[in-house]
């Protein structure tokens, strides 16, 4: 003889197993479909991830001490001033020496290369020559080459000083050592 317990254990048994088949039949698709869009989105997040362009590392902080910041600085005067690009030369200037070359009512060829403004200029290099002594301030002097403009066989060459400080985050030409107006002048005479 069977029991209450028996019959009722039988019956959640039964039921049980006929869920069973009902809930797999519908389930395993359901669970396919959400592995799919898994893998979908897997992979599309990698394709994403692997196309994007990396993030660029921050510049570092302008800085007088840093070599290759103020080379930089340095060449990039030097470019624009051997390519006659005066105006571009002139936003690498600083304000007191933009102020300067307003209070001697000059230009920026004027004032930097005095006798030699009119003269084409075949090489504009730094030099090994480089004073960081001035705390906020570096100096270097920088080997300019000159050809006449109707002897190409002479080079003349002069040395002038360039002094560069920070500004506003900026590296900028804050003075410089130019050449006097005259000494072309000097040159061309005789000797005697």
């Amino acid at each position: 003889m069977r029991t209450i317990f028996e019959d009722t254990t039988a019956k959640a048994q039964v039921e049980e197993t006929r869920n069973r088949g009902n809930e797999s039949k519908y389930s395993l698709p359901f669970l396919w479909l959400i592995a799919m869009v898994f893998l979908a989105g897997t992979l599309g997040v990698n394709y994403w991830v692997s196309t994007r362009p990396a993030i660029q590392p921050p510049r570092p902080p302008v800085s007088l001490d840093d070599e290759k910041q103020t080379a930089e600085a340095f060449n990039n005067f030097n470019r624009f001033i051997g390519y006659g690009n005066y105006p571009e030369a002139e936003s690498l200037l600083s304000t007191a020496a933009k102020q300067k070359l307003a209070d001697e009512k000059k230009s920026l060829a004027e004032s930097l290369l005095g006798g030699y403004k009119d003269r084409k200029i075949v090489g504009a290099d730094r030099t090994n020559s480089v004073d960081r002594s001035v705390p906020g301030r570096v100096r270097e002097d920088c080997l300019y080459k000159f050809i006449d403009n109707n002897d190409y066989t002479k080079i003349e060459q002069k040395i002038i000083s360039l002094y560069m400080v920070n500004e506003n985050n900026r590296l900028v030409i804050d003075a410089w050592d130019g050449i006097k107006a005259d000494e072309p002048k000097k040159t061309d005479e005789p000797k005697k």
